[in-house]
């Protein structure tokens, strides 16, 4: 067994005064910083929206198709949050195309300040979509077992605890797509109007394509 020599400094830990002070330091940081998560929480990228959109439609492709069952996506706004985007997702139990048995599966994540649009900048670079493709401020996805996908149009004053998928087949689109914009709490900057995504859905195999400015 190896002994120090009696020259050797001999180490200490952290005094109980020296880890309060650290602890009031971090305490006061993570306060000043609060503010700024909060703004980045309250100013969503579009770009990153769009990612969380082509994901919760792929998924839901996959469970139409894995299930062989119907399912609808809700995308847009409701009444009691005009400038929230909001996701839902709902499938008949008996995996039959009737709405009206249609229950909810699962909610994605809701994001604020952000809303559909299907008028985006000019600049915005993309593959050409007809007018038709492209919904305004609400919509319904559904998926057939095969992963086709018919675009609904939706009522963006739906109450969302009520939503209900519409009677209706839809239109079956070469290409449909769902533009994003940031709403700021319903005052959108100059700067800020470039700042759009979007996804396009083909409505013969469902899958899903993101573009960003």
């Amino acid at each position: 067994m190896s002994e120090s020599s009696p020259g050797a400094p001999l180490s200490r830990g952290f005094t109980l005064i020296e880890m309060l002070v650290v602890i009031a330091i971090i305490s006061l940081l993570l306060t000043a910083a609060g503010p700024v998560f909060d703004s980045l929480a309250a100013t969503p990228d579009p770009g990153a929206a769009a990612g969380v959109v082509a994901g919760q439609l792929e998924r839901a492709r996959t469970h139409a198709r894995s299930r062989n069952s119907y399912v609808w996506v809700r995308l847009g706004t409701v009444a009691e949050n005009p400038d929230e985007f909001f996701i839902g997702i709902y499938e008949a139990p008996d995996g039959t195309a009737d709405p009206a048995a249609a229950k909810g599966v699962w909610t994605a994540p809701r994001i604020a300040n952000l809303r559909l649009s299907s008028s985006l900048d000019a600049s915005f670079k993309r593959p050409e979509i007809a007018d038709a493709g492209r919904p305004d401020l609400a919509a319904w996805v559904r998926f057939s077992p095969g992963g086709e996908a018919r675009l609904i149009d939706a009522n963006p004053l739906e109450k969302r605890a009520k939503l209900k998928p519409p009677a209706g087949e839809g239109a079956l689109l070469p290409w449909m797509e769902l533009g994003l914009q940031p709403t700021r709490r319903g005052i959108v900057p100059e700067s800020a109007k470039q700042d759009v995504a979007s996804v396009q859905l083909s409505g013969i195999t469902g899958r899903t394509l993101e573009f960003s400015l």
